[in-house]
C-alpha cells in the first residue's frame, strides 16, 4: 500500500537572513575611501583657516584702529601702516617688502592686489606722517580712504605663489 506521497514532504528550510555584519570587502574599501576623503578635506580646510589667520588678525587690528576715538589721524595712519607691514611680513615671509621706503611699499601694495588701492595719496605723505607735530593736520578723508584700501588689500591681496607668477612675467 502506498501512502500519500505529499505526506512525506517537509517544509522548505530557509537560510538565515543576510546580516549587516561582517561587511563585504567592497564596503570596507568604500568606507576607507570616504574616511580618507573626509580627512583630506578637513586637513585642507584647517590649513586654509590657519593660513588666513594673519588676515583675520590684521582686520581685527584695523577695526580697532578705526573705532579708537583717542587717536589722531596721523596716529591712525601710522598704526595702519604698521598693521599692513605685519600682514605683508606674514603673507610673504621670504621677501622683505615691508623694509622698503614708504613710496616703494605703497607701490608694492598696489601691485600685489587685483583691486585699485591706495590711490590719490598726497605727495607729501612722508612729511605728513613723520613731520613735526605742529605741522600735522587732521586728515579724516585720507584716513578713511587709507582704512578702506587697507581692508581691501588685506582681504584681496595675491597669494605668495601668484605674486611670484606676476613678478616673473
Amino acid at each position: 500500500m502506498q501512502g500519500d506521497p505529499l505526506a512525506e514532504l517537509r517544509d522548505i528550510h530557509l537560510p538565515d537572513p543576510i546580516s549587516w555584519w561582517p561587511l563585504a570587502p567592497g564596503w570596507w574599501v568604500l568606507i576607507i575611501i570616504f574616511v580618507a576623503g573626509l580627512s583630506w578635506a578637513l586637513w585642507r580646510l584647517l590649513r586654509f583657516y590657519n593660513n588666513n589667520l594673519y588676515r583675520r588678525q590684521a582686520m581685527a587690528q584695523l577695526l580697532e584702529i578705526k573705532h579708537d576715538l583717542n587717536l589722531s589721524s596721523t596716529q591712525r595712519l601710522i598704526m595702519i601702516l604698521e598693521t599692513l607691514k605685519q600682514a605683508v611680513n606674514s603673507a610673504y615671509p621670504d621677501q622683505h617688502f615691508s623694509s622698503r621706503d614708504l613710496a616703494a611699499f605703497l607701490r608694492f601694495l598696489q601691485a600685489s592686489c587685483n583691486h585699485t588701492v591706495f590711490q590719490n595719496l598726497p605727495i607729501d605723505l612722508n612729511s605728513l606722517l613723520y613731520g613735526r607735530p605742529d605741522d600735522r593736520k587732521e586728515h579724516k578723508d585720507l584716513t578713511e580712504s587709507f582704512i578702506n584700501s587697507s581692508a581691501i588689500w588685506i582681504k584681496q591681496h595675491y597669494s605668495q605663489d601668484k605674486l611670484k607668477e606676476i613678478s616673473t612675467c
